[in-house]
């Protein structure tokens, strides 16, 4: 954890997320579901603002994510990955744009 403000990290398979480093976030290589919870446990207490997680492997955690739906912070937002239909991601950022606006948003997706 190599960022001072802990600001940004960004979890998922090390070929996806490297790219992000780049830009000076924070990455994480883990993709196993207990892995990738520990993780952001860790990085909560670490005081990260917002982690980001490959689609993918945010699917294979949605109970935990659920579970986290009154907390705000961290933010831990689904981003589309290459080996992934879009549909979880857009899903879970509809839903939590309706529960912040208290209205449906969007069309289908």
């Amino acid at each position: 954890m190599n960022n001072s403000n802990k600001t940004i990290a960004v979890i998922g398979k090390a070929a996806l997320v490297k790219v992000f480093r780049a830009i000076g976030y924070d990455c994480f290589y883990d993709t196993a579901p207990d892995a990738v919870i520990a993780r952001c446990q860790a990085l909560d207490t670490a005081g990260y603002k917002i982690i980001l997680i490959l689609e993918k492997t945010a699917a294979q955690i949605g109970k935990y994510l659920d579970s986290r739906a009154g907390k705000p912070y961290p933010i831990i937002m689904p981003i589309p990955d290459t080996m992934t239909p879009r549909h979880y991601g857009m899903e879970r950022l509809k839903a939590n744009m309706e529960k912040a606006m208290g209205i449906k948003v969007g069309g289908n997706v």
